[in-house]
């Protein structure tokens, strides 16, 4: 990345490099959700501007969090997105899962009911190990108030794993209940006050196994991972006009990115703030006028 010209963010514990790259240099690990993604895509034409950089590993290339945001430039004809190249290795990045919350379901056996459709078999057990999920036969978990059940399929690794848990999905939506994606804590903090009836307890992904699939194009099934990034930049709002320009080289349309975002001034937000609706686990550098 040394030949691009990047804006950065010296944070203390990771450093942030803002630059525009190619979408086809890039590598994703999930599949996008139909449903977001025509919804972004009519966002991005109206305000014609991408508002926030997709996080990208700076030695692999792999896209940590932005993929739907790639597709919808992909669907607009545009070639290039703007992205914070970071350190993956960093010990500061962490991988967690996405618990998915089940409610609307009187009674536990209407649930076993649908995971049986997948092929599952459901096997009760007194405590919950979630280092053993993910490892066969084990492809998921599901809590109940007073119950626990491992989900228990034949896989070969965790991608097809979550092709089991991407059906069982389905199954459960089929049949009229309702799912939802929530952080493993407050899944569970939504299971203890009474909020949901059930939580399927999904496998955690390394680095390494997100980095060899994206490389080799063996992507997961949409919210397989959710990263944390101890702190990531929001509103550098670049032009689509900008990413669309094929006449000037990678590096002036870099060094025009730099003096734009030179002109404004950087507000440190902590973590935990609630932005546009959204809740954020991380720091934030936020780019204003």
């Amino acid at each position: 990345m040394s030949e691009l010209a990047a804006y950065v963010i010296q944070d203390e514990r990771l450093k942030l490099n803002i630059v525009i790259r190619d979408i086809e240099s890039l590598h994703v690990h999930e599949k996008v959700i139909p449903q977001f993604l025509e919804q972004l895509v009519r966002s991005i034409k109206a305000d014609g501007c991408i508002k926030h950089p997709v996080i990208v590993d700076k030695n692999s290339l792999v896209v940590l969090d932005g993929v739907h945001r790639i597709a919808a430039l992909e669907k607009l004809g545009v070639k290039r997105i703007p992205v914070c190249l970071v350190d993956y290795n960093s010990p500061n990045i962490k991988v967690c899962s996405w618990y998915r919350t089940i409610i609307d379901a009187s009674k536990p056996e209407g649930i076993l009911a649908q995971v049986r459709k997948t092929n599952g078999i459901v096997k009760e057990i007194e405590e919950l190990d979630e280092s053993i999920i993910g490892i066969p036969p084990a492809v998921a978990a599901i809590k109940f108030r007073n119950q626990t059940f491992l989900v228990n399929s034949s896989f070969q690794n965790l991608r097809e794993a979550y092709d089991i848990i991407k059906r069982i999905e389905e199954n459960m939506k089929a049949g009229g209940l309702r799912v939802k994606h929530e952080t493993e804590r407050d899944a569970l903090q939504s299971l203890k006050e009474n909020r949901v009836d059930a939580v399927l307890c999904t496998p955690k992904l390394t680095k390494q196994e997100i980095v060899k699939a994206a490389v080799s194009g063996q992507v997961f099934t949409s919210k397989a991972t959710r990263h944390i990034i101890p702190a990531r930049p929001l509103n550098i709002n670049v032009p689509l006009s900008l990413l669309r320009d094929d006449k000037n080289s990678l590096a002036k349309v870099n060094e025009e990115l730099n003096r734009m975002l030179q002109k404004r001034r950087l507000r440190r937000v902590p973590s935990g703030s609630l932005l546009e609706g959204r809740r954020y686990e991380e720091e934030l550098y936020i780019f204003e006028e």
